[in-house]
């Protein structure tokens, strides 16, 4: 198993930055109404599908999840096939998570915009270009923008996963993975994963290196 899924949190007790839209989600986990949501960050491995499925867990709805990347996925048909159906099926309690919004068909975001409307569901939207989004479905959600993650908060989750996994990697080798990894926590960890895997000092001191031009231990 992956550990960047194996570790993802499942409270908001857990997840790790973001602290201006942990306000937000804390209070509507705490009882403030659910809306339609659009998550968007430029850069991947920032807690955007995390934090929806958080939602999911924390409000006890159902999650159904999909993404636009495929051509499957992309166009109107797969709105009308797919997408309305959730929608329409008078069950409140439940997300729908549309991962790679930005990567629909116009023609598939004004369909949707319409779904959004009369659904009796709630949708969270991820991308990572908004200007791909259009303006008319930005309207219909609240658009919250996610940052990417410091060299501190990855490299302190690094630090709490080697443990919890029996990893041997001081600070600064973790230091080392997370500075390289640019705000991704994702990567970050499966960096880790990978470090773990290998068998001796050496093959680590090299995995390391080749890091090492990106790696300036005084930004810590």
């Amino acid at each position: 198993m992956m550990w960047w899924e194996k570790h993802r949190p499942f409270s908001l007790d857990d997840f790790v930055g973001q602290e201006h839209i942990v306000d937000i989600a804390r209070a509507i986990i705490d009882g403030a109404p659910m809306q339609n949501m659009l998550f968007y960050s430029p850069g991947p491995g920032t807690g955007k599908t995390t934090l929806a499925q958080i939602f999911a867990q924390s409000l006890g709805y159902n999650l159904f999840t999909f993404n636009a990347s495929s051509k499957r996925t992309r166009g109107i048909e797969f709105v009308e096939e797919d997408i309305i159906p959730i929608a329409r099926s008078g069950y409140w309690e439940s997300i729908v998570l549309l991962d790679e919004a930005d990567r629909l068909t116009i023609q598939a975001q004004d369909a949707l915009k319409g779904v959004i409307e009369n659904a009796t569901c709630y949708f969270i939207l991820t991308c990572n270009d908004l200007s791909l989004v259009r303006p008319w479905l930005q309207s219909r959600c609240n658009v919250l923008t996610f940052n990417s993650h410091t060299q501190d908060d990855i490299t302190n989750t690094l630090e709490a996963i080697a443990q919890k996994e029996g990893v041997c990697a001081t600070r600064l080798e973790l230091q080392q993975i997370a500075i390289s990894h640019k705000g991704d926590m994702r990567n970050a960890i499966g960096a880790l994963q990978a470090f773990a895997c290998l068998e001796n000092d050496d093959e680590r001191r090299r995995f390391l290196n080749r890091m090492r031009p990106t790696f300036n231990a005084r930004a810590f």
